[in-house]
């Protein structure tokens, strides 16, 4: 009884690495050189879940700072003498921290944990700016939330440059050009993320049967993805069957599965923060139906045609085009009502410039679709890929995407 507890116990997920505080000072530098001596600001922007309390923080932020708390600012001052980089965290307060547990005081190890040159509490004002600055002009770095684009930090900004005579620098898409390459570490916990949603797929092979509900199936993925260490879902599980798999967002999963469906599930594990984003496209009785296997084979060979086009100096808005011809010649354009893909990182659909060439180290998904309402059914087949010197690298290419292999997959893990 003890040796199988033990076994059990060493068999626990292993939780996901932090990155180093060196990533986080690199990334800081390689914004501040792009900043043309300007300082800038930045607030955090996560948002926090309703169910479990659990703050999640907004990608630039965190990709800066590595810091998932709230009311938090980062300044950066490319010419200040001392303090390049400064960390704004929330004061302190006990009673609080009585509910949501204690946290820790200003000290040389919490600078050296962050890897910031120093780090305040309380919000940052404009003496704040000003003394750290030693330049005429201020960067906006936010990205624009809404029309009106009142975020803190912009408001901050240009207050500052109001009072002390500056100039206002946009700088917009600076941090989505940056966060499009990504990184060794990221990439292994990326890796990591597919290979978690691997299974979760392998058992909705197994579980999308008839009789059976949306939920069911659903449920089980959920918990494959737990069960071998996925610290979140990347998304809402979509579990669409029969004629909910013309839905492109369905995410009611209330549906009885039955004999001749196909069943479309977009679902996938976060791994340390990082996302992944699969989607495959299961047949209830085991095998395509003729008219299935046609619009199937139709999205492998748009998905076929779209991973020989990649390759750097290639874009985003140059594949939508490859995605579109090749579902044309297919007959089913007018069934594909999506972009073919998106990039992916600390967010399932992360920053990144989709008119501008892409960069060695992107990660983006290749997922085409069609969606045939009128015919009870639809087929979306998703993977990602890395961009690499010569090409690309297909990240999720373990898990069974051809209609042969999706058969046979099925029916092994149904044996």
């Amino acid at each position: 009884m003890l040796a199988a507890l033990a076994s059990l116990i060493l068999a626990a997920p292993v939780p996901p690495p932090d990155l180093p505080p060196a990533v986080y000072r690199d990334r800081r530098e390689r914004v501040m050189r792009e900043l043309d001596g300007c300082v800038a600001v930045l607030a955090a922007r996560g948002e926090m879940s309703g169910v479990t309390e659990d703050y999640r923080q907004d990608g630039n932020f965190l990709w800066l700072t590595g810091i998932n708390e709230g009311e938090a600012w980062l300044l950066l001052a490319p010419k200040a003498k001392y303090d390049r980089s400064v960390l704004f965290l929330r004061p302190r307060d006990p009673e609080r921290e009585r509910w949501t547990g204690p946290r820790e005081p200003l000290s040389p190890a919490l600078l050296e944990r962050f890897g910031v040159d120093r780090v305040l509490r309380g919000r940052p004002d404009r003496a704040a700016v000003a003394s750290a600055m030693g330049t005429d002009c201020v960067a906006v770095i936010a990205p624009v939330d809404d029309v009106k684009d009142e975020r803190p930090d912009t408001v901050l900004s240009r207050q500052v440059a109001g009072a002390l005579g500056l100039k206002v620098v946009y700088k917009r898409d600076l941090l989505a050009r940056l966060r499009e390459t990504h990184e060794p570490q990221e990439l292994a916990l990326m890796e990591k993320a597919i290979d978690i949603t691997r299974l979760g797929h392998e058992a909705a092979a197994r579980a999308t049967v008839a009789g059976v509900t949306e939920r069911d199936v659903q449920t089980k993925i959920e918990y494959a993805f737990f069960s071998n260490g996925a610290t979140g879902l990347s998304y809402s599980s979509i579990v669409g069957s029969g004629p909910n798999g013309a839905v492109l967002h369905w995410d009611h999963n209330d549906r009885p599965l039955r004999a001749g469906d196909l069943v479309v599930i977009d679902a996938a594990a976060d791994y340390g923060r990082y996302a992944s984003d699969i989607t495959r496209t299961y047949p209830v009785s085991g095998k395509f139906t003729d008219e299935q296997a046609k619009v199937y084979r139709a999205v492998y060979q748009a998905q076929e045609d779209i991973f020989a086009a990649i390759k750097p100096g290639v874009s985003m808005a140059d594949l939508q085009k490859v995605a579109e011809a090749s579902l044309k010649r297919a007959g089913y354009l007018e069934a594909f009502i999506h972009g073919f893909g998106h990039f992916v990182g600390l967010d399932v659909h992360d920053s990144g410039r989709y008119d501008l060439p892409l960069p060695v180290g992107a990660v983006f998904t290749v997922e085409p679709g069609v969606y045939l309402p009128d015919r009870g059914f639809g087929v979306r087949i998703e993977d990602e890929v890395l961009v690499t010197e010569t090409g690309y690298r297909h990240l999720s290419s373990k898990i069974p995407r051809k209609l042969e292999d999706v058969e046979a997959w099925v029916a092994a893990a149904r044996r």
